[in-house]
């Protein structure tokens, strides 16, 4: 016991030793010197964290306006896809035909047609060409289109109905 006693008084004395004469080498003007050297440090290091959080912050916008960006982009992406599906049944239902006029519209010659009370007259028509004719106008077709009977303000194809019938297929016979 009395060995453990003289072992730790001679720890304690050691260290009190030691630790006096740390103090007493770096003084006044040392301490004041390693004072200066952590101010300077925390000014450094507060002044790089002022300028993280402004770049944190002008990031934080950036980011921001490229949500607001996407979100248009997003909005844009949308209505590209309704145009698409929209071109696409173009693709599917339309198609095209060469029509020409056949018969004379003085009813010269031309095709029969049966009038109401059993008379027939001699008019024009439009049919569609044949190999080697010439071409009148070129006919667009919606055969995507159900609708047997005509039937106004009905919808039934890929375009919006018509508002009225035309004089042109109203039935009535030109002169």
């Amino acid at each position: 016991m009395r060995r453990v006693l003289i072992a730790l008084t001679a720890v304690l004395a050691m260290s009190l030793y030691f630790t006096g004469g740390a103090q007493a080498i770096c003084g006044g003007p040392c301490l004041n010197h390693r004072v200066r050297q952590l101010s300077s440090g925390l000014i450094k290091a507060e002044k790089k964290i002022a300028s993280l959080s402004k770049t944190v912050s002008q990031q934080g916008q950036t980011i921001a306006s490229q949500g607001q960006t996407i979100a248009t982009q997003g909005a844009t992406i949308s209505g590209l896809t309704k145009t698409t599906k929209f071109v696409k049944s173009l693709e599917e239902c339309l198609f095209e035909a060469p029509f020409t006029q056949y018969g004379d519209p003085e009813g010269s010659f031309g095709y029969l047609f049966e009038e109401e009370g059993g008379g027939e007259i001699k008019t024009s028509a439009l049919d569609i060409s044949e190999e080697g004719s010439s071409i009148l106008a070129w006919f667009i077709f919606d055969a995507c289109n159900p609708q047997e009977t005509l039937a106004l303000n009905s919808v039934g194809g890929i375009f919006p109905a018509a508002k009225a019938s035309s004089d042109l297929f109203s039935g009535v016979s030109r002169r």
